[in-house]
């Protein structure tokens, strides 16, 4: 059985949380509640969870205080968030879970399902990636996830995104592709910096990594070598794209 401790400044939201995960098809039990992260972490202390619901803005310090004052941690941590959709980005920058509120049974009923098989989700750097760029709106890093670890790259080292079925390639500099589970399609709506472009279906390139373009041939050379197809659909799209990032 999964022990979870919910941390929430609003006693209401607690409870709600309580029922729903009551009521979920995982065996897991509330073990321990908390509305201040001085509660909190004395509750996780003696506890020892094996998952924690974290809402990230409270009156008296952030979910990030909380975890900054715990040494080892050895639970899976899932957020509860009540931020619009644009601050959702820096989640997914970061690749860890989280659940929006109003909090729908089904999603948080997946969330549990994810916990066994993401054991990665405890990995510093994907916090600090997670608090970097809900305090920045254009994050220097972003959190790949593949199927054995957490790669963590500079936005500016990556090369482009390479569509393979329901997988992406990523290319960056002085390193092998990353492979990750995620369609090139959420990176498309990740990266909304000049310098991405979603040149074809298979392709979204990094203009500072463009080695040469073949205009009649319809492809680029980026640095690594690699080719990246233009989509006769986004070739005009393409050439205004690059003068305005070239201008900059």
């Amino acid at each position: 059985m999964l022990k979870a401790v919910i941390v929430d400044d609003e006693i209401a939201a607690i409870d709600s949380l309580e029922i729903l995960l009551n009521n979920c098809k995982q065996d897991i039990i509330v073990a321990g509640k908390a509305s201040n992260i001085d509660d909190a972490h004395r509750t996780i202390s003696n506890i020892n969870p094996d998952v924690v619901f974290l809402d990230i803005e409270m009156p008296n310090g952030s979910g990030f205080d909380l975890l900054d004052r715990i040494d080892n941690i050895n639970f899976d941590i899932i957020f509860i968030t009540a931020f619009n959709q644009y601050a959702i980005k820096a989640f997914k920058y970061a690749a860890v879970d989280y659940i929006l509120k109003p909090v729908d049974i089904n999603t948080l009923s997946n969330a549990i399902e994810r916990i066994d098989s993401s054991k990665a989700q405890n990995n510093p750097d994907k916090l600090s990636i997670l608090q970097e760029s809900i305090e920045n709106e254009k994050p220097q890093r972003i959190a790949l996830s593949t199927q054995d670890s957490i790669e963590i790259v500079y936005t500016d080292d990556i090369i482009q995104f390479e569509a393979e079925g329901n997988y992406t390639k990523v290319y960056t500099l002085n390193n092998k592709p990353i492979v990750v589970s995620r369609s090139i399609k959420e990176y498309e709506e990740l990266l909304t910096t000049p310098s991405f472009f979603r040149c074809h279906k298979s392709h979204l390139i990094n203009f500072k990594h463009i080695k040469k373009v073949y205009k009649n041939q319809n492809y680029i050379e980026m640095v690594d070598n690699n080719l990246a197809y233009i989509s006769r659909r986004k070739k005009n799209e393409f050439f205004e794209a690059i003068n305005v990032f070239l201008a900059q």
